[in-house]
């Protein structure tokens, strides 16, 4: 580690020395244990379809971009799940376990399909239990990206079918506190607009990406969500990267010394620049605009010991959460021929939950296209591996390809950054679609304090 970055200080030698976490990667390689949570109720059958459609692509460029060594570096769960009876009567969840095997997790992914769901609020903290039950390598970078567009039961929402909590007696707030001491960050994809019809949802997720230290990823299209799983899955080995450097040095400072995160979050960034730290970092640009009441619910969320505890004391939040600009997109969609990304495939809310369709009728065949866009062919940065088969299946080309198709997402341009994307000759400002990119540049203040917040977590519980 640079003798710049130790935060020696006056930190007392007994404060967190025994408590060290592993901090090297076995064997000098990295290793990816990434789990998939997958809704499975009957709004989400775009998003289902998507997912079986590219994960050979994902994990090729994982793979590759990630810089792994072997086919068993990365493997990849998937726990898909409906509801508790009464509300479903088919399964709460299926754990299908870790697989080095993509073409097998094509295959559980394949056997998935949208139905049922009972009222809103959905199985999300069974599923979260799940997660803390399976065999993560002690090793291994360790992620889990959830897909959803309901809460789950006991966070507040009208009509929900078990207002005091999961019926496993499990409490979400409590199990994001046990992945962020055991090293698992958790993103979270948004599907929205179906998720910002409950009145505290948004909130209840920024705040337990928050706590493991990742990030809610919003989509309106399913189209996108290749590249968001992706543009995460890269930022967060980034973030390991630096957390297995200099995580034991912030881990003294914050609990040995006393010291807040955001003080010595703040010294980690001045650092991190003055050595030209750069990283990669996934921007989805917001549909949501800022109030009182969405901040208000977020730090109670966080800071609660549990949903019984957070209940009493969130504010509604009055009017709509979205932007303008994302309102005025949507209803240009509805007026013209074709939709915009930000038309949403199935609007959950506006859909019965009873939605069903069977594993060969998968919305994917009635999902809406973007207008056609210019395909850039030149994408060396982020393209598919040159050899595929490391993962027994070719890596196939499909429209909305990350080595070579733009219709499926805009880029974001940034004067400064180096976008991995890769940016658009024609002019994408004010066309309406919501846009990500990947890009790599100097760490940000919100990336040195999610690296300072794992650090004390994994020293905590070490």
């Amino acid at each position: 580690m640079d003798e710049d970055m130790e935060f020696d200080g006056d930190v007392p030698k007994q404060s967190v020395t025994q408590q060290q976490p592993h901090i090297e990667y076995h064997d000098g390689r990295k290793m990816l244990d990434l789990v998939f949570i997958q809704d499975c109720t009957g709004s989400q059958g775009s998003y289902i379809s998507s997912a079986t459609r590219n994960i050979e692509e994902i994990c090729g460029h994982i793979f590759e971009s990630g810089r792994l060594q072997s086919r068993e570096d990365l493997r990849v769960g998937l726990i898909a799940f409906r509801d508790h009876p009464p509300q479903d009567h088919t399964y709460i969840t299926k754990n299908f376990g870790f697989s080095s095997d993509i073409s097998k997790v094509h295959k559980d992914l394949s056997s998935l399909y949208a139905s049922g769901g009972g009222d809103g609020p959905e199985a999300i903290t069974a599923a979260l239990a799940e997660t803390l039950n399976m065999d993560w390598r002690e090793h291994a970078s360790k992620m889990v990206v959830l897909i959803a567009d309901a809460p789950p039961h006991g966070i507040g929402e009208y009509g929900d079918g078990f207002d005091e909590g999961s019926p496993d007696g499990n409490d979400p707030l409590q199990l994001a506190r046990l992945m962020a001491s055991r090293g698992i960050t958790l993103f979270f994809v948004a599907c929205e607009p179906a998720l910002s019809g409950y009145s505290y949802a948004t909130d209840f997720y920024q705040a337990i990406t928050s706590i493991t230290s990742g990030l809610m990823l919003p989509l309106t299209t399913a189209d996108l969500l290749s590249h968001a799983i992706v543009g995460s899955v890269l930022e967060n080995l980034d973030m390991e990267r630096l957390v297995r450097e200099v995580g034991h040095a912030v881990a003294q400072r914050i609990l040995g010394n006393n010291e807040s995160v955001d003080d010595v979050a703040r010294e980690l960034h001045e650092k991190l620049l003055l050595r030209n730290e750069s990283t990669k970092k996934v921007v989805i640009e917001s549909i949501y605009k800022p109030s009182e009441e969405a901040s208000h619910n977020v730090a109670v969320f966080t800071q609660a010991n549990s949903l019984a505890d957070a209940r009493p004391l969130l504010k509604r939040v009055h009017g709509t959460r979205f932007t303008d600009k994302y309102l005025q997109a949507r209803q240009s969609a509805t007026r013209n021929s074709y939709s915009y990304s930000y038309a949403p495939h199935l609007p959950a809310r506006s859909t019965p939950k009873s939605y069903s369709t069977s594993p060969s009728t998968s919305p994917s065949s009635t999902t809406a296209h973007s207008p056609p866009r210019k395909v850039v062919t030149d994408f060396a940065a982020f393209g598919a591996p040159a050899n595929a088969s490391v993962f027994g299946t070719a890596v196939a080309s499909t429209p909305f390809s990350l080595a070579g198709g733009k219709a499926a997402f805009g880029g974001i341009r940034n004067a400064t950054s180096r976008g991995v994307f890769g940016d658009d000759d024609d002019d994408d400002e004010g066309d309406g679609r919501q846009k990500v990119e990947l890009r790599e540049d100097s760490i940000s203040l919100d990336q040195a304090r999610r690296i300072a917040m794992q650090s004390a977590w994994r020293s905590a519980r070490a």
